[in-house]
């Protein structure tokens, strides 16, 4: 696929609603990014926001874009759609990314998921 000239992957699906927190901090921590409060405020502002527009927001991870994360929200279902570009160049990203997808896809991870210091 191709955005603004680069070529870039999509990784992706249904998430539930409740691992899609633990999900963006394990990609920050893939990336070397400290996900913090802020972080998942905005991201839950975007998700309402999102869901009485288009229904998609988008979220960049790290400095460098080399990830960004767009979302959406389906209230009915307690599910969010996510979709992960990975910058052009990045196979070993993207195979993170895969990684932590199958983990949070599969198993039930708490909300108030935290980093550890």
């Amino acid at each position: 696929m191709t955005e603004g000239g680069a070529v870039v992957e999509h990784v992706g699906g249904w998430l539930r609603r409740d691992n899609l927190k633990g999900f963006l901090v394990a990609l920050s921590e893939v990336i070397g990014y400290r996900f913090d409060g802020s972080d998942w405020g905005a991201v839950e502002a975007g998700l309402e926001v999102g869901a009485g527009g288009d229904g998609w927001f988008g979220y960049p991870l790290g400095d460098d874009a080399a990830l960004e994360v767009a979302m959406s929200r389906v209230v009915e279902e307690g599910e969010t759609e996510v979709r992960v570009v990975v910058a052009e160049g990045l196979a070993c990203l993207r195979e993170q990314v895969r990684v932590a997808w199958m983990i949070f896809n599969r198993f039930e991870v708490s909300p108030e998921v935290e980093m550890a210091d």
